[in-house]
């Protein structure tokens, strides 16, 4: 298999992920549907037989307690390094020192992230051509790269978590001369009023059963 799938995922410590749900529910209820939400798009992502899902996790002292969240048969990398961009582009030289010659790297709390949209962008990689996935927020969910075709320089300097992520990484592409495919734009799940739209959809959603169930005792459903 030559292609890949980095799937990121932070340890679902109450108080160090999604903060901002946090501040509308709990630090612990964040966690717990943080922790059911991303275990679910794990199995939905590790159905597909045409990429490999490598789970990229953060912090690396969590090590082993990885296989009891996600399972014992998922392959799985610490990240590496100190702030995000670095975190990424390191999981990218890690998984091209693996083998693989067109890899992708999704967030894990992005509920329409599908198997096929994550296909849809390995196959678009050459040397010469990147992919994005655009996220609601001005961020992206996901970024792929060719191994003949890395652009590191997307990844380093960059404001984080700010509402022209996208535009500046599609500038640096562009600079880089590299030519990139835009995936569908998608939503991530950071506030109630996300999982409130998530509750409200039902099992017509993108929602699994426990995460939906959560969902729905957050927002009192």
């Amino acid at each position: 298999m030559n292609d890949c799938l980095l799937f990121f995922v932070k340890y679902p410590e109450p108080g160090e992920v999604k903060t901002r749900l946090a501040e509308d529910t709990s630090p612990e209820m964040a966690a717990e549907f943080y922790e059911v939400f991303a275990a679910e798009k794990l199995v939905e992502l590790n159905v597909s037989t045409d990429f490999d899902v490598v789970v990229a996790f953060a912090p690396e002292i969590r090590k082993d307690d990885m296989p009891d969240w996600l399972g014992d048969d998922n392959q799985y990398i610490g990240q590496k390094g100190g702030e995000l961009g670095r975190r990424m582009e390191n999981a990218f030289r890690e998984a091209f020192l693996l083998g693989y010659e067109r890899v992708v790297l999704a967030g894990s709390d992005i509920p329409g992230l599908t198997p096929a949209i994550v296909a849809e962008g390995l196959n678009s990689l050459t040397t010469d051509t990147a992919c994005i996935g655009p996220a609601d927020d001005g961020g992206y969910y996901l970024i792929g790269f060719h191994k003949q075709g890395f652009v590191p320089q997307v990844f380093r300097s960059m404001e984080w978590s700010t509402e022209d992520v996208f535009q500046q990484t599609a500038k640096r592409l562009d600079d880089s001369g590299k030519a990139y495919v835009e995936l569908p734009r998608l939503e991530d799940t950071d506030t109630l009023e996300d999982v409130e739209t998530l509750a409200a959809l039902g099992s017509v959603g993108p929602l699994g059963g426990k995460a939906l169930a959560l969902a729905r005792k957050m927002t009192g459903m």
